[in-house]
């Protein structure tokens, strides 16, 4: 580390008046205890203490700050049933004040002795017609009117930590900090004078905002650089280039019976230009639940076969690897190409034989295309010549994973290609998913049709039974899901479960209900999906927990009820309500609610009854809930920012983007005195392992 950075890492326990308690306290509040968590500790309001005035002219209800003569103590009387504060009297030329102390101590007669001159700061009130003052937060010598007599930062706090205490670290901190090397081009306030002026804010709250979001910036600009610089280097390295004949994607395009869209195709042409490059492709490919990104795939890895190389399909769960698989293996015959082209599927079921043959068909090169699920991570899992991996619902796994698939290629030359339904705010790809190149289907197929959704109160579940009992009689439904937010009754949440409502609808439907949820095996819960899925099936009805959110295709199912609505996000609800609408028929979601909503609930609910749009709806999710939730749950490859906020900070986000276009054209190129002083950034926000891969 640099010396002038070694300074921020020093730990606070150093700090004189930090003992073993208040270093505990910092512990639970902060990230680290080391000096740049405290300056990174930002506060969230400030108190102005500058307005100074004698007692009586005084604003009552305002903050002030006096000077005073201490006149006398008036001990709090014991009175059986109230509570009465002990008293100082205190004065100054224009009349008196009584200050109130509900839990005085001997401290009192020390610090306030009769005939002191004091300096004092709190909110004035007016009791009796006269003035007072409940528990002054500031009480000290009249020689430190200036220290407290303006503008005082206040802090986050946590148990058994103050304001003051948090002040004090603050101020002896800064009082030695270092400069560092600039970074930024043409910035008006420097980092060091940033993190100055927001500690101790002056009257001009625009130059305050402007230290902000610059240290805002530089956060950014940390984390844009550390993924540009990690994409750079990917896309850099050569890859296998594919270049196909059409031999084989001719035939398959033409057994959709369909056209593909303009958003497909578009998208066709981004994935086949990295294919066709000397240089690898890592590639996200975002479209909503039925948009068509699986026969993407499908078109990329038969250009990948038709060019001599094996490619891998990976998908979260067994039952979408398996549907997957049935979905390539039909088009294939419809095409005329499943003599020429192998698949095969390898899952966590796979054992003894049927493992070791499948395993020895991909090293020999005789399997063309494995679609599965983590089991194509495994260390036996060997490639003749892997030129293509894809992955959906990319979220779903780690960072690490993504890439050691590349590393199943001898020569580390394999083209990834990720998927999602869930979509993502730009914001939120910028910064999570920045080291990839976007494509976005943003187009929906002409024979696919948008679900209709309903919001009712749940006390309208006893009108809903009858109906869809007489529908299905009739044969108008085949199929329908009932989602609740919870598995099993809960004695702390007063909400609707899984099992309860399992067992209620089979006294009314009989063995045509299932029970699916996330404690269930995953050979039982396979088992019930299939036939759930099966249109000659006996399971119509499918009570389930948000467990089938991703990759379940039952085109037969036509009507979706979600209790308690209000409970989820946006992103579940979305994906939820993706289950349903995939065949002919028109498709309903019923949005089941309490009556207790907070306002937040309630303009979820609306979002989701006035569009079907998976972006507008995710880019409202991020301003409801924030990016934590965005994925549905917290995941692990997601930035967690200190200071910058991906719902308030979108302009930074797009200028740090196009920043660092510059930063990786001109900077790393000429290598300038930036993009060395840029190293000093990737230190201080810890992205210390992208350092070596910049140039010296």
């Amino acid at each position: 580390m640099v010396e002038s950075l070694e300074y921020f890492f020093q730990s606070l326990i150093q700090v004189k008046g930090v003992g073993d308690k208040f270093f505990q306290g910092l512990r639970r509040l902060l990230p680290n205890t080391r000096f740049k968590d405290i300056l990174f500790h930002f506060p969230v309001d400030v108190i102005d203490r500058s307005y100074t005035s004698q007692i009586m002219d005084a604003e009552v209800g305002r903050v002030v700050t006096l000077k005073v003569d201490v006149l006398k103590h008036i001990p709090a009387p014991y009175i059986r049933g109230r509570k009465i504060p002990y008293k100082v009297l205190c004065s100054d030329d224009s009349g008196f004040i009584t200050l109130n102390f509900f839990n005085a101590g001997n401290y009192l007669l020390k610090s306030m002795p009769v005939g002191a001159k004091l300096c004092i700061s709190g909110k004035i009130e007016d009791f009796d017609g006269g003035r007072c003052m409940n528990h002054p937060d500031y009480i000290v010598p009249v020689n430190q009117f200036e220290k407290i007599a303006g503008l005082e930062p206040v802090y986050p706090l946590t148990y058994a930590i103050t304001n003051k205490m948090i002040r004090n670290v603050v101020d002896v901190v800064l009082n030695n900090l270092p400069r560092v090397p600039e970074w930024q081009n043409d910035a008006n306030i420097s980092f060091t004078d940033s993190l100055k002026i927001i500690h101790r804010p002056i009257k001009n709250m625009d130059i305050v905002k402007e230290a902000k979001r610059r240290i805002a910036y530089d956060e950014i600009l940390a984390n844009q650089l550390v993924l540009a610089i990690s994409r750079n280097k990917f896309k850099t390295e050569s890859g296998a280039k594919i270049i196909p004949s059409g031999e084989f994607i001719e035939p398959f395009v033409k057994s959709f019976g369909y056209e593909l869209t303009g958003a497909q195709k578009r998208v066709l042409s981004e994935v086949m230009t990295d294919l066709k490059s000397e240089n690898r492709m890592l590639r996200l490919l975002q479209g909503d639940v039925g948009s068509g990104k699986t026969i993407i795939a499908m078109i990329a890895l038969l250009a990948t076969v038709e060019s001599g190389g094996q490619g891998a399909f990976m998908v979260p769960t067994e039952i979408l690897a398996q549907q997957h698989f049935e979905t390539f293996t039909k088009l294939l015959d419809k095409s005329g190409l499943s003599d020429k082209v192998r698949i095969i599927l390898l899952t966590g079921k796979d054992k003894g034989k049927i493992k070791t043959e499948k395993l020895s068909l991909l090293e020999n090169g005789l399997a063309n295309i494995v679609i599965g699920t983590h089991a194509i991570f495994q260390e036996k899992v060997k490639f003749k010549n892997l030129l293509l991996s894809v992955i959906d619902e990319q979220h779903k796994f780690g960072v690490h994973q993504r890439l050691s698939l590349t590393n199943k290629n001898s020569e580390n030359k394999c083209n990834i290609l990720t998927m999602t339904a869930t979509p993502i705010p730009r914001t939120l790809a910028m910064t999570s998913f920045g080291d990839m190149d976007l494509s976005i289907i943003d187009e929906m197929p002409p024979n696919r049709k948008e679900v209709e959704t309903k919001v009712m109160n749940m006390n309208k579940i006893d009108e809903l039974i009858p109906s869809i009992e007489g529908q299905i009689n009739l044969g108008i439904l085949k199929k329908l899901y009932w989602v609740c937010p919870l598995v099993e009754e809960s004695e702390k949440i007063d909400l609707s479960d899984a099992i309860s409502r399992y067992e209620f609808l089979k006294t009314v439907f009989g063995d045509s209900v299932a029970l699916i949820h996330g404690k269930m095996k995953s050979d039982e819960k396979d088992e019930i999906m299939q036939e759930f899925a099966n249109p000659n099936g006996k399971i119509k009805i499918l009570v389930a927990t948000t467990v089938i959110e991703v990759g379940v295709n039952v085109p037969e199912a036509t009507l979706m009820i979600i209790e308690h609505s209000e409970r989820f996000g946006l992103s579940s609800l979305h994906q939820l309500r993706g289950r349903i609408g995939r065949g002919a028929d028109k498709s309903i979601c019923i949005l089941l609610h309490s009556s207790k909503m907070t306002l937040v609930a309630k303009e979820r609910l609306a979002v989701m009854k006035e569009t079907t749009d998976g972006f507008k709806i995710a880019e409202k999710d991020l301003k409801l809930r924030g990016a934590g939730d965005i994925l549905g749950v917290r995941q692990s490859g997601l930035v967690d920012f200190k200071i910058a906020s991906l719902e308030d900070d979108y302009d930074l986000f797009l200028a740090a983007s196009q920043d660092v276009k510059n930063i990786i054209s001109i900077d790393m190129k000429n290598n300038t005195e930036r993009w060395q002083n840029l190293k000093y950034l990737l230190q201080l926000f810890e992205y210390t392992g992208q350092i070596k891969n910049m140039k010296a």
